[in-house]
């Protein structure tokens, strides 16, 4: 490929993608980041030397963005890899390769090696400075997960990582500390991966995600791990529809060990117990394990969350309280406790925003207050394109339509064949 003729396949997918080039800079710098926790430092020039030839093979890492963002191979791209001495062992396919299989094995080898997360050549022992390299990464992924929802990609991204980390145990030495630790990220990978799937509704591989999350979990002997373990297992039930398994796990939460030692914990184990004794109908119970979750949270420390539980404060309270209300038939007190949360959500959560607004047009809805439930539901709609990944938001919205769909105020009507055409008033 020359500079005059410049790659024509890149500019193509550009183009249907309607991607400017720092726009794909950006996008790229936010896959290098959350693969390798540090953010990548792509900027218009690259992109340009990309679409003129003049660069013909980046580098790996910017290579396994451009695959991520695409969703097919550099060589696809219009790519062309250098030349390399030696031949290719007979029978291993190349990244080239049609096979869809192999290509995503490919992909992820490809992730694991960019990542610098194996040992350096000479080094046998594994460390706690390894262990810090795989936090980044989730902190980095963890911040995403919380803009866009439970997207595919970000799903195998924790994926790629629960490999990482037990590749780790693999290439060297560590300590029972060290060896604790790593399996301990494994499991809140998988954990993690399966949120994103529970976020998207496949209860079928979240499934899988937690059962694997399960015996690592196990393993590492990590209280916190396993509490991210069953709190997930709560809600893969409840999205099941199986209420008393879902009542059942969640009580495992708040009988494990983190939540008897942290009221952080135990607060979260609380609420979950209420939701799923609300959906069981039962008043009482719900509102008393409400009661203790809130009661546990103002005596936690607000200042040492972990990251992954760093959506978990007083207005995510609000707002699971809210639903709590509202699945016991309290619309009122469930709008009350979802303005709150809506007043008090960090501005970074914009998935929880969408949510919890999809969740305040029900609860007004449930007051016969078409014209605030219909405002509440635009503004859903209007900020839904930035949590792309979240079909539990959708569910709720679906929910939303036919609810009011049976409802005979004019306005109801209006509502849904003006979004029907998808010209919702932000």
């Amino acid at each position: 490929m020359t500079r005059k003729t410049g790659n024509v396949l890149l500019a193509a997918r550009m183009s249907a993608a309607g991607l400017k080039q720092h726009e794909l800079a950006s996008r790229l710098n936010e896959h290098i980041e959350s693969l390798t926790g540090q953010p990548g430092s792509l900027q218009d020039r690259h992109i340009r030397n990309y679409l003129t030839g003049t660069t013909r093979w980046p580098h790996a890492r910017q290579r396994i963005a451009l695959e991520k963002e695409f969703g097919c191979t550099a060589e696809e791209l219009g790519f062309i890899p250098r030349q390399r001495t030696g031949s290719r062992t007979s029978g291993a396919p190349g990244p080239g390769s049609g096979d869809p299989v192999v290509r995503r094995d490919f992909n992820q080898r490809a992730a694991v090696m960019a990542a610098t997360v194996v040992l350096p050549p000479g080094r046998t022992t594994v460390g706690i400075a390894d262990v810090k390299r795989v936090g980044q990464a989730f902190a980095a992924l963890y911040r995403q997960e919380s803009r866009v929802g439970g997207t595919s990609r970000i799903e195998a991204q924790f994926l790629h990582w629960m490999r990482h980390a037990l590749s780790l145990l693999e290439s060297g030495r560590a300590s029972s500390r060290v060896r604790s630790m790593l399996y301990a990220a494994a499991s809140n990978a998988a954990s993690t991966a399966a949120w994103a799937a529970l976020d998207s509704r496949n209860q079928q591989r979240a499934a899988q995600y937690l059962d694997r999350a399960v015996t690592l979990a196990g393993l590492s002997g990590d209280g916190e791990s396993m509490h991210r373990v069953w709190n997930n297992v709560a809600i893969l039930a409840g999205q099941r529809g199986s209420l008393i398994e879902a009542l059942h796990a969640a009580q495992a939460v708040r009988d494990a060990g983190m939540a008897r030692r942290d009221p952080l914990y135990a607060s979260q184990a609380h609420a979950r117990i209420a939701l799923s004794h609300a959906r069981l109908r039962d008043k009482q119970s719900a509102l008393r394990a409400l009661g203790h979750a809130e009661d546990a949270l103002a005596r936690a420390d607000m200042g040492r969350r972990p990251t992954w539980l760093s959506f978990y404060d007083q207005a995510e309270l609000h707002g699971l309280a809210g639903i709590v209300h509202y699945r016991l038939g309290r619309a009122e007190p469930a709008e009350a406790r979802i303005h709150q949360a809506l007043a008090q959500l960090d501005p970074g959560l914009t998935r929880n925003r969408v949510y919890y607004t999809a969740q305040l047009a029900l609860a007004q809805l449930g007051q016969q207050d078409v014209e605030a439930a219909c405002a509440s539901a635009d503004r859903a709609l209007a900020t839904a394109g930035t949590a792309p990944g979240s079909l539990r938001i959708g569910h709720l919205l679906d929910g939303f339509r036919q609810r009011l769909a049976v409802h005979p105020a004019p306005l109801a009507q209006e509502w849904l064949q003006r979004t029907a055409k998808g010209t919702p008033t932000p």
